[in-house]
Formats: C-alpha cells, structure tokens, sequence
C-alpha cells in the first residue's frame, strides 16, 4: 500500500513539474517578446526631416535608452551640414527598469497588447544640435570597429543587455543587435564603443563650432 502511495506521488509531481516549468518559461518568452514589440513604440527610428547624409541609431539595454544620431544638409545651403542628436530616455524609471514595468502590467493584465502599454508610458525627447566635426571623431573611432558577418555564438548567463546598432549612409545601411557588455569577441568592440559614445555625450554637446 505505501508503495503504490510513493509510486502515485512520483507520477503527481512528474506531472506536475514539467507543467510548471513549462508556464514560467512562457510567461518568461511572453514577458520577453512584449518587450521586443513594445520598443518601436517607444523608441522612434525615423527623423524629420527626411533627407540627410546619415543616420545612427544607438539602442541601450542597460539603461531603456535609445539615441539618434544624424547628419543633416542645411535647410537653404544643402553643401552646408548640420548635426543634431535626438535622445529618448522613458520617465519613471526610478524605482523599477522597464523590464520590470512591463512584467507588472502583463502579470495585471496578460491581454495587454504592447501598443496599449506603451499609451501608458511616458518617454523624454530631447532634441540637441552638435557640431558635425565633433561627430566625425566619433565616428573616425567607429571605423576602426570590424564585425564578422557571422558572429561568434556563446551563451550569457549573469549580468548582460542587449545593444541594437543602426547605420544608414543613403547607399548601405546595416543593424546589428548584440549581447554585452563583454569585451571577447571582436563585435564586443562595438558595444564597447556604443557606451563610450554615451558617456562623452555631454562633451559631443559643448564641442564648439568650427572656425570659420
């Protein structure tokens, strides 16, 4: 008789346990994919105006931020460029990060779409003129950067983010979008530069104008 409990129980909790870890880990997925649908909401890949000589877009997993950088012609002297560095950083991020967030309101309501919780979030645009020549050192230190087509494959286990990296020149655009902050692997170079461009900001926005 206490072998057939013993036997019963097994099969309960083999039952059971497969179940539960199959739920957290779609709860987990979902949490992750509603995160993923819920950025272009939030963070905005297009510029106005239209026309320019380039556009990089730099996306911080680490911080919920998101920077635009672009290159425009002038609006009456088209040979004449303008620079200017647009900044989305979501408001509220104090006492939880947006992973967070979005994990309470799905666990609140699982029927929530990531259009309907972007409504509830605010997001600060800041909109900054930069000198060209300043952006061009950066950029100087960018084509230095080299990434294989095919990237080296590990898998992050502790503390990581993702980075999302876009370029656009007009003729060749690419994006990329990478685990880190690591410092292994050759594409680890450009998350490392990623962060470096984030932290001198300040001083990309105080560069003066060139002399005439």
């Amino acid at each position: 008789m206490i072998r057939q409990i013993v036997i019963a129980c097994a099969l309960f909790c083999w039952f059971l346990f497969p179940a539960t870890a199959s739920t957290q880990q779609e709860v987990h997925e979902h949490k992750l994919n509603m995160k993923t649908h819920l950025l272009p909401f939030l963070f905005h890949l297009d510029v106005a105006p239209k026309s320019y000589f380039l556009k990089m877009v730099l996306r911080f997993g680490d911080s919920d931020t998101h920077l635009v950088v672009v290159v425009y012609p002038d609006t009456e002297k088209y040979w004449i460029r303008r620079g200017e560095i647009i900044s989305y950083e979501p408001e509220g991020m104090e006492e939880a990060p947006l992973s967070q967030l979005i994990s309470k309101m799905v666990a609140e309501n699982p029927n929530l779409t990531a259009q309907e919780i972007a409504a509830r979030l605010k997001v600060k645009v800041t909109r900054s003129a930069v000198e060209p020549e300043a952006l061009y050192r950066a950029l100087h230190e960018l084509k230095a950067v080299r990434i294989s087509p095919i990237l080296a494959s590990r898998v992050a286990l502790d503390n990581y983010s993702e980075y999302e990296y876009w370029y656009d020149g007009g003729q060749e655009s690419v994006h990329y979008t990478l685990t880190g902050p690591f410092k292994g692997d050759p594409q680890d170079k450009l998350v490392q530069w990623m962060i470096k461009f984030r932290a001198n900001l300040p001083n990309l926005l105080k560069a003066p104008p060139p002399k005439q």
